[in-house]
């Protein structure tokens, strides 16, 4: 059966007809959509975990029950789970365990632009690189028989355009497997012992080997020879490729230059690439973010071409291809490229697109607070860091997930205390619970002060909002935070400027150590179509265009053309506007009303605007009779 998938959702295919009934991962782009994908599929078992090495433990306490197993996340969620990751491979996995790993080159969503091949090969864990959707599929299903085969976890490596990408793919059956053993067996093999380790690295290295030499490792190799190269006449340079840059190549040069496609890249299929090099007097490696290939093809003693234009850094481009030592593929590139850059020279300049938070984002209260205050601010990962951006500027540094907690002690333990009241670490609910904990509680054993802020809006909203943790009340949080011995406790409403201020003065001013928990919603889980729970308008004849509600940076706020009086420019809300209430709480001329209020009655509206309407319809929608007669009363008036 043909299907149009994108890469995401292949994989996910792949892994059921390889026969995965269990599935597990974190979230993170580009691969988040292949565990939700898996939601298609009932015969496997799906479920988020609260970090990347918990997913991969779980999935390999399942594949060790000789299930088959998948485990999904980002490049750098990879690093989380290297302790399990670099033992998996001694144990082996008895069942089968495939980890769909995304990595991100040019780091469109990420902090650094590692190459999984490198921690892989360190690991001692075969990769597979498909070059393309249909690919994924193919290569995923695979990877299952490969790791039940040859006992070992298998990665199947993929990057943004194959992850994004969508392309026809044909679909197949779930090929049959056994249900789960039990428990696995002997402890000579599973108990990693020093007694027993050396045993099993040897075993580790037996296998890796067998791999490379095995028919497998031959099918994941691609020849395509030109007429002239497939006669018998050495080609002057041939190509060697894996990956995305793949697709490229093939439909660039594989009529003229002869080009060898590795699906396998670690271990490195050895035999194949010397039988490709007998055709060429000179090598050209082709990949993306390192020179993995490149280093182990020219170690195993071929010429290698340089190419001065790839240094690792970004995504596949027609540049990386061009090499002095390699002419023939120079004339084949250079005009695309030529052409590239007179199609750019003829298009405008369009002013960039700066990235914020979604209209009425609970998190844009706190950092319109912070750019006020004289405070370093170390972030954490996720929508966060978007406090960083003007008009805020209000995050200073991020490190990786759940750092924030710990450089935070780092500063204070290297400035001393009293750096504790101009610095302080920002991260989201997700984030604290995906590594977060163990950072407080060593803050917590040594006694440290310092204010940590918890931006909860109950999931991991930058991802698509799944459930990585489960969510917590203010009360859930006050007791699993006094348990964990934290001091000083504080959970505010995210959205209520006064609320916030409060108790950052109140946490700052403290000698022990403070965490404040920052109550809220994440927009894109709340209505957005239709009348939403009081939107707010602006009452133009009391807007003196002082601009303050413009601070709050909110995608709904727009400000209006100048009259031709002059004057200042006053503003007006879109219907992007969710009802969030920040805004009417930065004018200092409550210019800014419930848009129903504003509808029913003008003239009332001037008397009623100096209220504090974020609490006031927060405490009347705490009623469940009062929450419905709103509803329904502004649904008529919207």
């Amino acid at each position: 059966m043909s299907a149009l998938l994108d890469g995401c959702t292949a994989i996910a295919r792949g892994a059921w007809e390889g026969g995965a009934s269990f599935a597990a991962g974190y979230p993170g782009s580009p691969v988040t959509g292949v565990l939700d994908a898996t939601a298609g599929y009932p015969e496997i078992r799906r479920q988020w975990a609260a970090n990347e090495k918990i997913a991969l433990e779980t999935a390999l306490g399942a594949a060790w029950s000789g299930a088959r197993a998948l485990v999904v996340m980002k490049h750098v969620g990879l690093n989380v789970a290297a302790d399990p990751l670099y033992n998996a491979p001694y144990t082996g996995v008895r069942g089968a365990l495939v980890i769909v790993v995304g990595d991100d080159p040019g780091a469109s969503s990420s902090q650094n632009e590692q190459d999984t091949r490198l921690v892989a090969k360190a690991a001692g864990v075969p990769v597979l690189e498909p070059s393309s959707v249909a690919e994924a599929l193919v290569f995923t299903r695979l990877a299952f028989e490969i790791s039940a085969r040859h006992d070992l976890p298998v990665i199947v490596r993929v990057t943004t355009p194959i992850a994004y990408g969508s392309t026809g793919a044909v679909a197949g059956a779930r090929w049959p497997v056994p249900a789960a053993a039990g428990h696995a067996r002997p402890i000579q093999k599973y108990l990693l012992l020093p007694a027993f380790v050396p045993a099993r690295h040897t075993a580790l290295i037996e296998r890796l080997s067998a791999l490379g030499a095995s028919p497998a490792a031959r099918w994941f190799c691609e020849t395509s020879l030109p007429p002239a190269a497939a006669a018998g006449t050495r080609h002057p340079v041939g190509i060697v490729c894996a990956g995305f840059p793949a697709a490229a190549v093939r439909e660039l040069c594989a009529d003229t230059v002869p080009v060898l496609t590795l699906g396998l890249v670690h271990p490195l299929p050895e035999a194949p690439i010397r039988a490709f090099a007998q055709h060429c007097e000179r090598l050209l490696v082709v990949e993306e973010s390192s020179h993995y290939l490149e280093d182990a093809i020219r170690a195993l003693g071929l010429p290698v071409a340089r190419r001065s234009h790839y240094d690792g850094v970004g995504s596949f481009g027609p540049k990386q291809l061009l090499s002095d030592e390699a002419p023939v593929v120079n004339a084949l590139v250079q005009p695309l490229i030529d052409a590239a850059e007179q199609r750019r020279r003829h298009i405008p300049i369009l002013a960039p697109r700066t990235p914020g938070f979604c209209a009425g984002c609970s998190h844009r209260g706190i950092f319109s607070l912070l750019a006020k205050r004289d405070l370093y601010v170390v972030g954490d990962i996720g929508c966060n860091t978007l406090g960083a951006i003007q008009p805020y500027g209000a995050l200073h540094a991020n490190l990786c997930m759940g750092a924030s907690i710990s450089v935070l002690q780092g500063y204070l333990a290297a400035l001393g205390p009293d750096a504790a009241q101009r610095t302080i670490a920002v991260l989201g609910d997700s984030t604290f619970f995906h590594s977060g904990l163990p950072a407080i509680l060593s803050a917590v054993h040594n006694g440290l002060p310092g204010t940590v802020l918890v931006l909860d809006n109950a999931g991991s909203a930058m991802t698509g909002h799944q459930q990585t943790a489960h969510a917590r009340d203010a009360e859930g949080w006050r007791t699993l935070l006094g348990a964990l011995g934290v001091p000083d406790v504080r959970v505010v409403d995210a959205l209520d400027l006064g609320e916030l201020d409060a108790a950052l003065d109140a946490a700052l001013a403290t000698d022990a150590l403070s965490v404040v928990v920052l109550k809220g919603d994440c927009v894109q889980s709340l209505p957005r179509k239709g009348p939403t729970n009081y939107r707010y308008t602006v009452r133009i004849d009391a807007c003196s265009g002082c601009g303050d509600c413009l601070k709050v940076d909110c995608p709904a706020i727009v400000q209006l053309a100048a009259s031709a009086a002059g004057g200042p420019r006053k503003v007006a809300i879109t219907h992007e506007c969710i009802g969030c209430g920040l805004c009417s709480q930065t004018c200092p001329e409550h210019a800014i009303v419930p848009r129903t209020v504003q509808t029913v009655s003008p003239r009332l509206a001037r008397l009623l605007a100096p209220l504090p309407w974020r609490r006031l319809i927060r405490g009347l929608r705490g009623v469940a009779p009062v929450r419905r007669l709103l509803d329904r009363f502004e649904t008529e008036t919207y």
